[in-house]
């Protein structure tokens, strides 16, 4: 495939021939000559970049979130300036064909080209230091340590504060790392046996009574119910502007997230080790089970598979699914940012896991240790490129509980400092992560809120229906609502105690505007009076959907508490932010609402709206909520 980039200067190079062919022939072109051609070149690929750019924005509805953009769109004004000036000329000289003296045709013709060539050398010597130096060759103390506890905290610390994005911090650092072009949007196991899935719904049950436990169930998970399952796990639920949407959301639709799983009790299938595929939706059989094994359901050959992954825990499990991450997906678009992306994608896709699971009857859990170089070599990935980020295992609800003890804390030590740093910081501070919960403080004052009503509206219709809403309505949410939320938002945590929800209320009946806590107690503790409906967006910056939002979550995390359990706790704290994320954008679909998630937000700006010391709580997670315009049409 031709990279787009020879695409871009295919034109330009076309016209540096013709016009050096002309120069080896004698004939020079005049500097109006010259003019006029490069300005013809320059409106066309101004209507071009102007034809993309509003396509995009139309079907994506892309924000503009970067500084890159403003300096781009500045920089187009200026040009469309350009042109106005040099319009009636062009259009002279077009009608007139005028000619200089061929004295000075030469003369003139060579001392542009001059000109021209020792601005393309400017400019490419500012394009080569802008890329090569200053770039994101992060300091930082890698810890030694025999406990993961005490492991390099340090390099989790210097990665987040790098990454971090202020007002000015583009002016600080360009990316180090060459990202290339973005890997396939689908990974492809093409000679391996394959195993079609089917669609049919698993339950109809609520989404409120799904997000709390699984439908007790006594016989074996079925094909078709794991099909079902997968489905609004990852599956494909819509298709928009060749772009495959899915049933959990990811930033950019970049979907860096891959599935693997090892499953041992599944009617009409064999046990074994299998890759989700969700653009065919069906298995890639990895690693087949002895047939001896499959069809006796051998305990110990498939414990043995499973004990590679690092996690005993997970031994007796009917199904165990390991979620990895391409960062390269991600971080081609997010550079050093995608890391923090990568996992929040993976958070909400293990909050759908875990509720499509409670749905089929299977209760899920989170694997908080595991060893991660093994549970890669097992699925046969290579740890770097693809991460393993989570392990969730997938059991019977009415089979025996799974045991708590599982190998001591002990048994799990600091990685050693990564030697592969192809792709830079993103791999530092995943290879930092591979590997206690404090009482919430009781508030004063606080706001105590209405009973919650559970949302009746099934799993799949909520999964399959749930899209990103840009656009909201001026009219307030009821309360009881956003109580409603809230209840199905503060289950006990899966992986990390340290997240703290955070609200901006615009539009809440009977709710005065301001920025509350939420308190486990089910109630809202008020942190700032006054409206600042233009300061969340402009710490998100400057997104409207933002602004526009009647309710605007902010999921942030102690930081203290986050490391408590060492660097793992980093990765834990943005795993258990984007499950609580999504069931915040699944109870919006239930009640009616609209939701959308935001990944780009300054730091500083955001830990300041919502009242806490950037240096100790970081904030996570930007999410509008509100009633949809979109869908008043």
């Amino acid at each position: 495939m031709v990279p787009k980039i020879i695409w871009v200067l295919l034109p330009l190079s076309m016209y540096a021939v013709y016009v050096a062919v002309l120069v080896w022939r004698g004939r020079a072109p005049s500097q109006l000559a010259l003019n006029v051609q490069t300005s013809l070149l320059l409106i066309a690929y101004l209507l071009t970049t102007a034809s993309l750019g509003v396509f995009w924005v139309a079907n994506q509805q892309l924000p503009v979130f970067d500084w890159h953009y403003l300096f781009g769109y500045s920089t187009l004004l200026l040009v469309s300036v350009h042109l106005v000036f040099n319009l009636p000329l062009v259009l002279r000289w077009l009608r007139h064909q005028p000619q200089q003296p061929a004295g000075n045709v030469k003369r003139g013709g060579a001392l542009t080209l001059g000109k021209a060539a020792a601005l393309v050398a400017a400019l490419g010597a500012a394009f080569f230091l802008g890329t090569r130096q200053g770039a994101s060759e992060l300091s930082f103390r890698w810890t030694e340590a025999a406990d993961a506890k005490s492991g390099p905290a340090d390099a989790v610390i210097r990665y987040h504060e790098f990454s971090s994005e202020s007002r000015s911090s583009v002016f600080k650092r360009a990316p180090g790392v060459e990202w290339g072009t973005p890997p396939p949007t689908f990974k492809h196991y093409p000679d391996v046996p394959r195993v079609a899935l089917e669609r049919g719904k698993s339950g109809a049950h609520g989404l409120s009574d799904a997000l709390r436990a699984a439908v007790p169930r006594e016989h074996r998970l079925r094909l078709a119910e794991l099909g079902e399952l997968l489905y609004l796990t990852a599956g494909i639920t819509e298709r928009r502007g060749g772009t495959a949407l899915r049933a959990a959301p990811s930033s950019g639709a970049l979907f860096p997230s891959e599935l693997y799983l090892l499953l041992r009790a599944v009617d009409g299938l064999p046990a074994g080790l299998y890759h989700y595929d969700p653009e065919h939706h069906r298995l890639d059989l990895l690693g087949p089970v002895p047939a001896t094994a499959a069809a006796t359901a051998s305990a110990t050959a498939v414990t043995t598979a499973v004990t590679t992954f690092g996690a005993p825990q997970a031994d007796d499990a009917d199904a165990v699914v390991v979620l990895t991450a391409v960062f390269r997906r991600t971080g081609y678009k997010y550079r050093n940012r995608a890391y923090r992306y990568a996992v929040a994608d993976a958070g909400h896709l293990l909050e759908n896991l875990r509720l499509a699971g409670h749905n089929a009857g299977m209760q899920a859990r989170l694997v908080a240790r595991f060893d991660e170089a093994l549970a890669a070599k097992t699925i046969g990935v290579d740890g770097v490129e693809e991460g393993v980020l989570a392990i969730m295992d997938l059991r019977r609800a009415a089979a025996r509980a799974p045991s708590d003890a599982g190998p001591s804390r002990e048994r799990f030590v600091a990685p050693p400092a990564p030697a592969d740093t192809s792709i830079g910081v993103t791999g530092m501070v995943q290879r930092a992560t591979s590997l206690r919960l404090a009482p919430d403080d009781v508030e004063a004052n606080s706001i105590a809120l209405p009973p919650p009503e559970p949302a009746a509206q099934d799993v799949h219709h909520t999964i399959t229906h749930r899209r990103s809403k840009r656009r909201f309505l001026a009219e307030p949410v009821p309360l009881t609502t956003l109580s409603s939320m809230l209840a199905d938002m503060a289950l006990p945590p899966q992986l990390s105690n340290a997240v703290r929800i955070n609200l901006v209320v615009n539009r809440v009946a009977g709710l005065q505007p301001g920025v509350y806590r939420y308190l486990p107690q089910h109630a809202l503790v008020r942190v700032r009076d006054g409206e600042f409906a233009a300061a969340a967006q402009s710490a998100a910056l400057s997104q409207d959907v933002i602004g526009d939002a009647a309710v605007v979550l902010i999921l942030s995390a102690d930081r203290e508490r986050m490391l408590a359990e060492g660097p793992r706790g980093y990765r834990h704290a943005y795993l258990e932010a984007g499950m609580i994320g999504e069931r915040w954008l699944l109870g919006a679909v239930a009640r009616g609402l609209a939701a959308c998630p935001v990944g780009a937000f300054y730091d500083d700006e955001a830990a300041a709206l919502i009242g806490v010391d950037s240096r100790h709580q970081w904030a996570l997670h930007f999410a509008a909520l509100g009633w949809s315009a979109e869908d008043r049409k």
